[in-house]
């Protein structure tokens, strides 16, 4: 089965089902690591905050993002 018709399939679920595959979409992204890419932009809006617990919110994020959650 392709993503296409994996999104199809979900596209096509009533609003109960749809929301499960939501919460678990959402669990899965909190537990995997980020990108450097993503890693990289964190740092980077980290290091330009100009309010101090915008920068603590974001390297929480980088710390999380970089472990991912076990």
């Amino acid at each position: 089965m392709t993503a296409a018709e994996i999104i199809h399939e979900i596209d096509c679920l009533p609003p109960t089902e749809l929301a499960e595959v939501v919460r678990h979409t959402k669990l899965l992204e909190q537990r995997r690591p980020l990108s450097g890419v993503e890693l990289t932009e964190l740092a980077r809006r980290m290091l330009n905050a100009s309010d101090p617990a915008e920068a603590d919110r974001l390297q929480a994020a980088l710390v999380k993002g970089f472990y991912g959650e076990v």
